[in-house]
C-alpha cells in the first residue's frame, strides 16, 4: 500500500504544479468590446525619467543608469533616447510617422540583436505602437478588464480596474513580459513609474517620472 500512496502523492503534486504553471488566461471571460483599449494610448510632447536597466547577456552582466526622454517631434516621429547624466547616450531610437523603427545609435554593450529588440518591443507595448486594431478582443477576470491584440508572436494584454490601466502582459500561453504601471492619472498620460519584469529573459527596467519643475 506505501508505494501506492506515494505514486498517488507524487501524481497529485505533479498535478498541482502543471495547474500553477499553466495558460494564466485559459480563465477570462470574453466580453463585447464597447471601448477600445486604444483610448489609454499616451499623448506627450517630452516626458523625462530617471531609468535603470539591468540585463545579462550570456556571461555578460550591464548595469545602466540615466534619463530616458520620450518626445514626439514636429514630424510626428517619436524619439527614445537614454543618456547618462553627462549627456553620453547609451540608446536613441526612432519610430517615423509611419511607425518603422530604426537605431539612431546605441552602445556596443547592448548592440546586440536580441536586446535590441526586446527595447523595441518593450517601449512599443508601453507606447501602444503597431498595435492592430481588428484583432482586438475583451475579456474580464475577477474585477479586471484585459484588452488583447495579436502580435506577430503571442499577445499583448492591456488590463485595467475601473477603466485606470494598471499593467501590461506580453504573452503566449505564459506571460513573456510585465510592465507595471503606477500613478497613471490620466487616460493617456505617461505613468510615473514603469517596471519592466522580462519572466524568460535576465532584463529588468525601471522608471520614475521627472517632474516638470526638476531642472536636469
Amino acid at each position: 500500500m506505501k508505494p501506492c500512496l506515494k505514486l498517488s502523492s507524487l501524481s497529485l503534486l505533479l498535478v498541482v504544479l502543471l495547474g500553477a504553471c499553466g495558460n494564466p488566461y485559459k480563465k477570462l471571460l470574453q466580453q463585447p468590446t464597447t471601448s477600445s483599449a486604444l483610448r489609454f494610448q499616451p499623448e506627450y510632447d517630452k516626458v523625462l525619467y530617471r531609468g535603470i536597466v539591468d540585463g545579462k547577456m550570456i556571461w555578460k552582466r550591464f548595469h545602466l543608469s540615466g534619463i530616458l526622454m520620450f518626445k514626439k517631434m514636429e514630424d510626428s516621429s517619436i524619439r527614445v533616447v537614454l543618456q547618462n547624466e553627462m549627456g553620453v547616450s547609451f540608446f536613441d531610437f526612432e519610430w517615423d510617422k509611419q511607425q518603422q523603427f530604426t537605431v539612431k545609435q546605441i552602445i556596443p554593450q547592448l548592440d546586440k540583436k536580441a536586446v535590441v529588440a526586446l527595447l523595441q518591443k518593450d517601449l512599443q507595448l508601453l507606447l501602444m505602437i503597431g498595435l492592430q486594431s481588428q484583432t482586438e478582443s475583451t475579456f474580464s477576470k475577477d474585477e479586471e478588464t484585459y484588452q488583447r491584440f495579436t502580435l506577430d508572436k503571442g499577445y499583448v494584454y492591456y488590463i485595467s480596474t475601473n477603466n485606470q490601466l494598471t499593467r501590461i502582459e506580453n504573452a503566449g500561453k505564459q506571460k513573456v513580459t510585465t510592465i507595471s504601471l503606477g500613478g497613471k492619472n490620466g487616460l493617456k498620460e505617461l505613468p510615473e513609474r514603469v517596471v519592466f519584469k522580462h519572466h524568460k529573459a535576465n532584463f529588468t527596467i525601471q522608471l520614475k517620472r521627472i517632474d516638470d519643475h526638476v531642472e536636469e
